[in-house]
């Protein structure tokens, strides 16, 4: 298959690039800075910034025939890798929802189907499931300007009449992949503390490209 992935040079951007080129699909990252990746068999690098439309579409346009789906690993810019960190003051506004409506505007165009995004347990209607800690956390944190941003590309999409997966991972955490568990979108029954490994998001969301278990859901996922 044929993939174009955004947010490609980030923690689970890289591995999701590894695990789609490891399956034997052919990735176009669209990144800013061309140097965080390096070029080889089943990857392609195009330079740019979802937060142009122009720009996806030039990443479409590098591909002998558009991709089969797209895949979306973009966050918040903070000033530290701390989930409790403020968000950069350089960071631009909406810049999950903006490209997110800029690569659905896209696919339309060139007759792609399907999108795979990485949302987060909390998002949407899974808020009302986490355990208090977390409730008061994405409340009154700094981390409620990434749960409001997941929340507002959840929503946008859901309007957008396409195929889309939105990955609710729970606590984000380094370590190899192992099996997944899937929760309802509501993630009723996820527990207090559930976590997922990045290498074990990237292949859920791979796999979410090649089959139709969850085509048009929010499934939450942990290990």
């Amino acid at each position: 298959m044929r993939f174009l992935v955004l947010g490609g040079s980030g923690r689970t951007g890289k591995l999701i690039v590894e695990e789609a080129i490891s399956k034997g699909h052919n990735v176009v990252a669209l990144i800013r800075s061309p140097s965080s990746l390096t070029a080889r068999p089943g990857l392609a690098i195009v330079q740019g910034t979802p937060m142009k439309r122009e720009d996806i579409a030039k990443a479409f346009e590098t591909m002998q025939e558009p991709p089969q789906a797209i895949l979306v690993a973009l966050s918040l810019k903070r000033v530290s890798d701390s989930p409790f960190a403020a968000i950069s003051p350089d960071a631009p506004d909406r810049i999950m929802e903006d490209s997110v409506a800029n690569a659905i505007s896209v696919m339309k165009d060139f007759g792609t189907k399907r999108i795979i995004i990485l949302s987060q347990w909390g998002a949407g209607n899974s808020f009302d499931n986490m355990n208090f800690l977390f409730r008061a956390m994405f409340r009154y944190t700094n981390m409620k300007y990434g749960q409001a941003a997941h929340t507002t590309v959840d929503e946008e999409t859901r309007k957008a009449g396409v195929e889309f997966v939105l990955a609710r991972a729970c606590v984000l955490a380094d370590g190899e992949a192992a099996p997944i568990r899937v929760y309802p979108d509501n993630g009723k029954s996820a527990g207090f503390l559930p976590k997922i490994t990045r290498a074990s998001v990237a292949r859920f969301m791979v796999e979410a490209c090649e089959k139709d278990d969850f085509v048009c859901k929010s499934p939450v996922i942990s290990n």
